[in-house]
């Protein structure tokens, strides 16, 4: 397991991740940090507790998107992949059928 310093909102935390993880966690921290910032620019009135809620929710959005487009394009994929194998069987039998 390895450990890697962050900072968020000004507040140091020693993070575990994965051997080899090090650095998708740091971008992902950036990230965050980035997004905060955006938010906190947009919103100087909110409690730093309420620009990380915002923040998180944002992604879990993002995220719950991204999930049902995946879900979407596996789906489109299973069905050319299932055209393509009615194809196949169908030309198989023909020729199966001929000799």
């Amino acid at each position: 397991m390895a450990h890697i310093d962050i900072s968020i909102l000004g507040q140091q935390y020693k993070i575990s991740c994965p051997e080899g993880e090090e650095l998708t966690l740091q971008n992902s921290v950036d990230q965050f940090n980035e997004r905060i910032s955006n938010i906190k620019s947009n919103a100087r009135n909110l409690r730093n507790e309420q620009v990380i809620v915002l923040a998180a929710l944002n992604f879990c959005h993002e995220l719950s998107v991204e999930q049902t487009q995946h879900k979407e394009h596996v789906e489109k994929l299973d069905q050319r992949i299932q055209k393509i194998n009615d194809s196949i069987d169908l030309r198989l039998a023909k020729t199966i059928k001929k000799n």
